[in-house]
């Protein structure tokens, strides 16, 4: 039986592999990286790799779930920080869109890594995102929105953002076109309870 700590132990081994992983697959595009590219950049050898995951499909789909994952945990953490109502949409907004897209734009391998991404026939970043769905609808009702209109902001908040990369913008413009997207809703927010 396991203890709490060599939990921790492989926890953070997994951890430094979605790490690797990440920065491997962003460099040299998802086809291009091997299973021992990753395991030198993780500090670990092929078959140590091999104990965590089946494959690179699999790596990538758990080194994502867990970027994913922790970039809703600082989204939602930006719904509680201090400040405005403006201010902390844009920080949900900037913590989870923002900050993936920047850096997918660092990437010249973004369209490969999101069609990989779109091919994988689970979607293991799905709890998470439900995860950061029902907060950001917990936090539009507690701003004074009724159930329906919660719905409402809570789609348009979640949806716009992947509209507002079409035409393949900027970082610093996707970032002001979140901030525009926040300012609006939270008007309207305060509109409506006010």
């Amino acid at each position: 039986m396991a203890t709490n700590h060599e939990r921790t132990d492989e926890q953070e081994r997994r951890s430094t592999i979605h790490a690797a992983a990440i920065a491997v697959f962003s460099a040299q595009g998802f086809a291009a990286t091997s299973m021992a590219d990753i395991a030198t950049a993780a500090g670990i050898s092929r078959p140590a790799l091999y104990q965590y995951f089946a494959n690179k499909r699999d790596i990538f789909a758990s080194a994502f779930a867990a970027l994913i994952d922790e970039s809703v945990d600082r989204a939602l953490a930006a719904l509680k920080a201090p400040g405005s109502v403006a201010e902390q949409l844009d920080g949900l907004l900037q913590r989870f869109d923002g900050d993936l897209w920047e850096g997918m734009a660092a990437s010249a391998h973004s369209e490969e890594i999101l069609q990989t991404k779109n091919e994988l026939a689970v979607d293991p970043w799905a709890p998470s995102l439900e995860r950061l769905h029902k907060g950001l609808a917990a936090y539009v009702r507690r701003q004074g929105a009724t159930r329906a209109r919660s719905s409402e902001w809570t789609d348009l908040l979640e949806l716009s953002p992947k509209g507002f990369k079409i035409d393949r913008p900027s970082v610093a413009t996707y970032r002001r076109r979140l901030t525009a997207l926040a300012n609006g809703v939270a008007a309207a927010l305060t509109a409506s309870s006010g």
